[in-house]
């Protein structure tokens, strides 16, 4: 059933045991009629992809809780409950070619665009058969192909993107970039880069779920960091610390001009990390910023830089940003990046001033004991070199 492609850093049978205990008892159906609040497109084949509608198999208040990241955060929704919320949708998909996808790719397009779920009727080849997978995207349940779809109305529209979607001139980068601008709030900006309706109309594509997160955070991040960088430097160190899910964040913004570290700790037991030992994963970018991906972070590298570039775009500030985030057993199956994006957002209430970095790596010498000697080296701010230039 897929299970082992959720967890990996506990045992097949025990994730079975947790996620079974969550998961919606009701019989799947291959015809039905529901609501999506979302499309998921896979990236296996690529670039022949399945493309897939997301909706519960039965009317509901409102599915839109199913796909609110922003709103399972502000809830402080478990592991569990997102489980149960995420495993309760049908993934109705259909094979397509990224570069020329087929007429079901215009009903993804029309749900990407929509500014509430919208109403569908699905006929599936077969029963959805169940296997559960995640990562840097949502977790996805049940699937089947698709043999008839409907939409039973006509969706209503988010206008700024349906202007960005008619705009066949303007690159990728510049439509994003405009419709956050706007304040078109980036889960959407992402469903709609996606669905391929973004971009140049020579480049427009289907892209992979999981790609496009990482794409989108990457290309509003770089346009905030850009303003950032012409704010006035921070003139202290401050200090943030955050939680959600077994993820621990410690926040130090630090004057000076604009760098980022991310460095990961994930501890034995924690998703991913079935070894004994506590797996250290680190990417930095300078003020000129990267030129490869951070392969070691990967999608959390580009979420966490999005929240704290937030945080000081808000403020009118610049500043260096250490993040540290300790992930424990609790977090024993990925929920997706937003985890990680939402919870740098909502980091920055409770400030501690620091006065100077030597103090800043007492702190975390204090925090990760045993696993400070391995931070040093695996870090290119918490070194010496850094100190002298922060110290003050």
């Amino acid at each position: 059933m897929g299970y082992g492609k959720l967890a990996k850093g506990i045992s097949e049978e025990e994730a079975r045991r947790k996620l079974e205990r969550v998961m919606p008892s009701q019989e799947r159906k291959k015809s039905f009629q529901g609501t999506s609040p979302s499309i998921f497109i896979g990236s296996h084949n690529y670039p022949k992809v399945n493309t897939g509608v997301l909706s519960p198999q039965q009317h509901l208040g409102s599915s839109s809780l199913m796909d609110s990241p922003k709103d399972w955060y502000g809830q402080n929704y478990s592991i569990e409950k997102v489980a149960s919320l995420r495993t309760s949708l049908v993934n109705s998909k259909e094979k397509q070619k990224v570069k020329k996808p087929g007429n079901f790719a215009q009903n993804t397009r029309e749900i990407a665009m929509a500014r509430k779920p919208v109403d569908i009727e699905v006929e599936l080849e077969k029963r959805p058969g169940q296997s559960i997978s995640g990562g840097r995207a949502k977790p996805v349940s049940a699937s089947g192909n698709v043999e008839s779809f409907n939409l039973g109305e006509n969706p209503t529209v988010e206008r700024k993107i349906e202007d960005m979607f008619y705009d066949r001139d303007a690159k990728a980068e510049t439509a994003v970039d405009e419709l956050h601008q706007k304040g078109v709030d980036n889960y959407q900006i992402q469903q709609s880069f996606t669905a391929g309706m973004l971009g140049e109309e020579k480049n427009r594509e289907l892209v992979p779920t999981r790609w496009s997160i990482t794409a989108t955070d990457d290309m509003i991040s770089k346009r905030l960091r850009k303003e950032v960088k012409n704010y006035q430097e921070l003139g202290q160190i401050e200090y943030y610390k955050n939680e959600y899910v077994g993820n621990d964040f410690h926040i130090f913004l630090i004057p000076g001009r604009w760098e980022y570290e991310l460095i990961e700790m994930k501890r034995p037991g924690s998703v991913w990390n079935a070894a004994e030992n506590t797996y250290i994963a680190q990417n930095y970018e300078p003020y000129s910023g990267r030129t490869s991906y951070a392969e070691q972070t990967a999608g959390a590298f580009y979420a966490a830089r999005l929240g704290t570039l937030e945080h000081l775009r808000d403020r009118k500030r610049q500043a260096k940003a250490l993040i540290l985030r300790d992930v424990s057993p609790e977090y024993w199956a990925p929920l997706g990046v937003w985890v990680i994006r939402e919870t740098l957002r909502n980091a920055f209430d409770e400030k501690q001033e620091v006065d100077t970095f030597s103090n800043v790596k007492q702190m975390i010498g204090s925090e990760f004991k045993f696993l400070y000697h391995r931070l040093k080296q695996e870090s290119k701010m918490i070194g010496s070199r850094q100190a002298s230039i922060t110290d003050f």
